[in-house]
């Protein structure tokens, strides 16, 4: 035999077990469970923005506002995070990039400082605060209507 029908036959085989080594993938992708990696809802967030709304009420003047045992604004305090904005209707106070509450186990309370920070009273307290998941286009946050 000369060369070249060595070589085609060389090639011929090549060729035919590159086929055969490729023809039974379609078995193995089929029995492979796809996982599904795009998490969607609150449970997936490590932060979310906060809208703590008063429909119907407004905050006092100065207001000391906990979220479960932790001061998160104080308004008698200068320099303060967070602040509430009362051009609004309802009123409402904005925290960004707050930790993601569990269901049932959210404790809102408002304090009244008074108008010179000298007395406490307890504006609202509610243990079992309800909240909705809102997420649009361009965000997504947690509102409270208190």
């Amino acid at each position: 035999m000369s060369f070249r029908t060595n070589f085609n036959y060389v090639m011929i085989t090549g060729l035919l077990f590159t086929l055969a080594s490729c023809g039974n993938d379609s078995k193995k992708s089929r029995s492979r469970q796809e996982l599904n990696t795009i998490c969607e809802g609150i449970s997936c967030l490590s932060s979310v923005n906060w809208k703590i709304m008063l429909p119907g009420r407004s905050f006092p003047e100065k207001s000391r506002v906990d979220i479960n045992g932790t001061t998160v604004l104080n308004e008698c305090v200068s320099k303060q995070r967070y602040m509430i904005d009362r051009s609004t209707d309802p009123e409402s106070l904005t925290l960004e990039n707050y930790f993601v509450p569990k269901k049932g186990d959210l404790k809102i309370d408002v304090i009244d400082m008074g108008p010179d920070c000298s007395s406490s009273s307890t504006f609202i307290s509610n243990d079992r605060v309800h909240f909705d998941y809102v997420k649009g286009v361009t965000y997504s946050e947690i509102q409270i209507n208190l």
